[in-house]
């Protein structure tokens, strides 16, 4: 398959005989999105993928290794070790004792994580398949979600219940924010607080499954938002819609956040841009590589990017994937 080939490339590149992927992103990337984790606030799942140039074999502990070939690998090679003993020798066996490279490496190992982290960019058919049905998902649940929110609700009470509604779909949400009319203006990044809801809130969702990532921003209005806002929010969906038009093959994240920022004093905000990044590649992480003046990243077919542009009390976002025929809008 084409991620066997990408990495055996890298295994050629390092002079290595093997690669081990540890962490999560990496591990659903390569199986087609299998989840290694139990703790989702670790960097690293409880299974490893030890890669060599003619497969691949998944080493966990005897403690996950039934439920992972019965519900998260069906039909790969999966061997474990007693819980109280490390990978180490399984692995070194596996490689056949030579040179071992890893996402996140022992001290044996070489630190190969930021040259694997670029094989992922590009997806393939079956991703993008897979990422359409977690971006419908999201938008219905999170849509669902947000129509039964009321003023008297507070922040923690509805991201609760945007939560929920997004793991009763099979997502997880490792970033949710909710911000109320209080608190909205004041804070780009309004982790909930204890304040109700009030006139308005903006709920802002990062939805995961598989490893894919759905990003999103919803506001919900109990009353009707005020000229100037209005203005705010129309002037966020236009530098939306031409930075989505300006992500083109050939050109880079840089390209498009120079652009970002003539959209911003286009629209009477020139320094509007300041205030928070304007997101940039997504996929396996909510945001892979942040659109910034040094961003070289080649932009190309087959990438997802999600793009974030704000203003005080107002906000756009959305996910789509560049694909042959232009930006397929996953959610918005």
């Amino acid at each position: 398959m084409a991620r066997q080939g990408r990495i055996g490339a890298l295994l050629d590149r390092f002079g290595l005989d093997a690669v081990v992927l540890r962490r999560p992103e990496n591990f659903a990337w390569f199986t087609g999105g299998a989840d290694n984790r139990v703790d989702h606030a670790s960097d690293r799942g409880v299974a490893d993928l030890v890669v060599t140039r003619t497969g691949a074999v998944v080493v966990t502990t005897n403690i996950e290794a039934a439920r992972l070939r019965e519900e998260q690998v069906p039909g790969w090679d999966v061997v474990d070790y007693p819980w109280t003993a490390g990978p180490g020798d399984l692995v070194a066996t596996l490689a056949g004792g030579a040179a071992i490279g890893a996402d996140v490496p022992g001290p044996a190992e070489v630190d190969v994580a930021g040259a694997v982290a670029p094989l992922r960019y590009r997806l393939d058919e079956d991703a993008v398949a897979r990422y359409r049905a977690v971006g419908a998902d999201a938008v219905a649940a999170v849509d669902a979600a947000c129509a039964a929110l009321d003023p008297a609700l507070t922040e923690t009470e509805a991201a609760g219940a945007v939560a929920g509604a997004c793991r009763a779909a099979g997502l997880f949400t490792p970033a949710l924010m909710v911000g109320g009319a209080a608190r909205l203006p004041r804070h780009r990044h309004p982790v909930p607080a204890g304040a109700p809801l009030g006139a308005r809130a903006l709920i802002v969702v990062c939805a995961e499954r598989g490893g894919l990532y759905a990003n999103l921003s919803r506001f919900v209005h109990f009353e009707p938002p005020d000229a100037d806002l209005a203005a705010r929010l129309d002037a966020c969906g236009e530098i939306l819609a031409r930075m989505r038009e300006a992500t083109r093959p050939g050109r880079t994240l840089a390209d498009v956040f120079a652009d970002c920022r003539r959209f911003y004093a286009d629209a009477g905000h020139p320094d509007g841009w300041k205030d928070h990044h304007q997101g940039g590649l997504t996929g396996y992480r909510s945001r892979e590589v942040i659109a910034a003046p040094g961003a070289g990243l080649e932009i190309g077919e087959g990438q997802a990017f999600a793009w974030n542009p704000s203003l005080p009390g107002a906000k756009a976002e959305e996910t789509f994937v560049l694909t042959p025929g232009g930006p397929e809008i996953l959610c918005a």
